[in-house]
């Protein structure tokens, strides 16, 4: 793994592998994306998709496209509704898509609610905000989002302010994907670097850029990881910060959840260390219900500024970096990179063979018995976590004997 690796190799000079700060900023949203999330949550749409024969999943990328920019959601975009769904949706959940997205454009049409412009998503105008800072520092930066849609407004509020970028999608020819990325690389031009998630998140080494942005959070973690990751890979010699933009109280910040949960899952059974867990079961079924703290709160972020506020340990670059993005209007920050830091308490082996545990129930057990229950939970909890520690037993003791025979 990379954490692991500590020398570059080939370098006259002992040189360690450059940091990595992982940031997730918590945005709040505009007054123009409150209404149309709420509206969408009392709608019958929503109501039909919970059904048992309704289509959940359509509704979630309904949300999700409300997160990121309203513009989204108009008749002409409506047409798009479908990018970044699994292809397994049959057509009954296509028609479902297609219909909750011609409702919602209805919807913002009637209410004169939106109007072009970077205010409307609160994505938008924090990515426009956060750049003017960055290439002003003559960083390079990329730009991850999941649809192309959302790259296509990105890509016109850049062009408004005249800064210079590349771009790779779907739509990129193979043959001209190797030169691009030689530009930006090699080339003296363009510090931005737009890319969709699915195309530029694998197989490319973009190590100019020490900025990433993570517009949208994929339901996959490794997704998003894979894309940090074309920045953060062995040869990048600058500290590198990566943005994840976050929505409070919505379904973004219910999906970031998830992502926790699978990365602990995969903890759990690679390292063997029982991970925090950060929320409960009753939270996977509340995707949608409207926030009780309001949208401008995140349980979340708070959650974590409990569990790991004490850890943060930054440098003076850093901190004050922060501190510019939290006089943006934000809801917060949280540090991503410490999630995994902590692991629950879990009693040693020895503890569990003491009898402690045990001796409420073992003890009240007759005398015959209190030595064979105390050895099945030894043996039982050897067999859990085998490489806690060396399981041994009295050979001659009257409970061993009992317990074989």
């Amino acid at each position: 793994m990379k954490s692991e690796v500590f020398l570059d190799c080939g370098a006259s000079e002992e040189k360690t592998l450059a940091k990595k700060n992982e940031l997730i900023v918590w945005l709040k949203l505009t007054a123009c994306q409150r209404k149309l999330y709420e509206a969408f949550l009392k709608s019958e749409l929503v109501h039909l998709a919970v059904q048992p024969k309704g289509s959940p999943l359509a509704a979630i990328t309904i949300l999700k496209k409300i997160c990121d920019h309203p513009l989204l959601l108009t008749k002409k975009a409506a047409e798009g509704v479908l990018e970044g769904m699994d292809e397994m949706l049959n057509d009954q959940d296509i028609g479902m898509v297609e219909k909750m997205a011609m409702n919602l454009a209805d919807m913002a049409h009637d209410d004169d609610a939106l109007e072009v412009g970077q205010d409307v998503s609160c994505k938008l105008s924090f990515i426009m905000s956060l750049l003017r800072n960055l290439v002003k520092e003559g960083h390079h930066v990329l730009i991850f989002s999941q649809t192309r849609k959302m790259l296509n407004l990105i890509q016109e509020a850049i062009l408004l302010e005249g800064y210079k970028f590349l771009r790779i999608d779907g739509t990129t020819k193979v043959s001209d994907r190797e030169r691009i990325v030689k530009d930006f690389q090699e080339g003296p031009g363009a510090p931005i670097f737009l890319l969709t998630t699915q195309v530029g998140g694998l197989g490319l080494t973009l190590t100019k850029a020490a900025r990433v942005i993570v517009v949208d959070p994929a339901w996959n973690p490794s997704t998003d990881n894979q894309s940090v990751d074309r920045a953060y890979r062995i040869g990048q010699t600058k500290d590198v910060i990566v943005y994840r933009l976050m929505t409070s109280a919505t379904i973004e910040e219910k999906i970031y959840k998830l992502q926790v949960f699978k990365g602990a899952l995969l903890r759990t059974a690679t390292e063997q260390k029982e991970q925090t867990r950060y929320f409960s079961k009753s939270e996977v079924h509340e995707l949608f219900s409207l926030p009780q703290q309001g949208f401008d709160v995140s349980l979340t972020q708070k959650q974590l500024q409990e569990e790991h506020g004490q850890q943060v340990v930054m440098d003076e670059s850093l901190r004050q970096h922060i501190q510019f993005l939290q006089q943006q209007g934000i809801a917060g920050v949280s540090h991503h990179s410490l999630l995994f830091s902590k692991t629950a308490t879990q009693p040693t082996l020895s503890e569990r063979c003491t009898g402690q545990q045990t001796s409420t129930n073992v003890h009240d057990a007759p005398a015959p018995l209190q030595g064979i229950l105390i050895r099945l939970c030894c043996w039982a909890a050897f067999a859990v976590k085998p490489k806690d520690g060396k399981f041994t037993a009295p050979r001659n003791s009257p409970s061993n004997r009992i317990a074989e025979s």
